[in-house]
């Protein structure tokens, strides 16, 4: 593996500042990661407890969270240039 940046979290702010600028993309990004928290909690609680209801809600609602997160993304997706 290579070395890591000192200071990450500023340097992905700095190489992709325009899907940070827009409240809909936070909005949506806010809303996919409390999906995600709740699919994650339904699911292990229906895995623990047996109840298969349970379980595949938080299945079903992971996936849902995990697609509203694609979409984001491949909405605002644009080739890279890269100099070699």
């Amino acid at each position: 593996m290579g070395k890591r940046h000192p200071n990450l979290p500023a340097w992905q702010w700095r190489s992709n500042p325009q899907s940070h600028a827009s409240a809909s993309h936070q909005a949506i990004d806010l809303m996919a990661v409390a999906l995600m928290v709740v699919a994650f909690l339904l699911l292990a609680s229906g895995i623990f407890s047996g109840n298969a209801t349970s379980a595949v809600i938080g299945l079903v609602t992971l996936f849902a969270a995990t697609r509203l997160q694609l979409q984001r993304h491949k909405a605002h997706e644009e080739p890279h240039s890269q100099a070699f």
